[in-house]
């Protein structure tokens, strides 16, 4: 099986640098843009499935690639970007003056502080997990080559690869996912086998 990991389209609150993950943001006219040339890059491919986290970003991302692809969308909960609670729409600088207690707390226990209202780090390692069990077990019941694409956020698909790797949950750190850009990962035989990671599309091959 061959996985396709997108993250979506560039947001107004990315370009100004907030933390949301439920925050149910619309793409900018630059994300509709690095979504549509993703869509030409991908043209070729016939996906067996998509499956997007179901925030529209996303859901607009994986839309636009598709085009007038006939694939029905798969929205999948567990894909989800991480609920940041009470951090949702702010900037560091002004959770900083805003939560200086929450702050420090999730700063000393980044992984396993729950933010208030929200999630912790390894909550969201927990459901990528999940997923990815569910993918495995496709992967092995399948006979056949097949190409899946995930349209996500840059959290969930951080702890997918890393969860692909058997890496614990700080190897989310050593995986980039930028806007526009593309990864892929195989799963043959029970292994994950990294072929591209945050390639651009420019001058590319699948």
């Amino acid at each position: 099986m061959r996985i396709y990991l997108v993250r979506h389209g560039e947001t107004d609150l990315n370009r100004r640098g907030c933390y949301y993950g439920r925050t149910d943001a619309p793409l900018s006219p630059e994300g509709r843009e690095q979504a549509r040339m993703l869509g030409q890059f991908f043209r070729e491919i016939s996906f067996s499935a998509v499956v997007t986290s179901p925030l529209c970003r996303a859901v607009e991302t994986a839309e636009i690639i598709l085009g007038e692809q006939m694939i029905e969308l798969c929205r999948d909960e567990r894909l989800c970007e991480q609920d940041f609670g009470i951090f949702e729409g702010y900037t560091y600088s002004e959770l900083m003056n805003r939560y200086p207690d929450e702050m420090r707390a999730w700063n000393q226990d980044f992984s396993g502080y729950r933010i208030p209202g929200g999630e912790s780090f390894l909550d969201v390692r927990r459901r990528t997990e999940q997923f990815l069990s569910e993918i495995k077990r496709r992967a092995g019941e399948s006979r056949r080559e097949t190409a899946v694409l995930l349209v996500a956020h840059k959290g969930t698909l951080g702890h997918f690869m890393a969860a692909c790797l058997g890496l614990p949950p700080e190897g989310y750190w050593n995986f980039v996912f930028d806007q526009g850009c593309y990864s892929r990962v195989d799963l043959e035989d029970g292994y994950a086998i990294i072929r591209k990671l945050n390639q651009s599309v420019e001058d590319a091959d699948c």
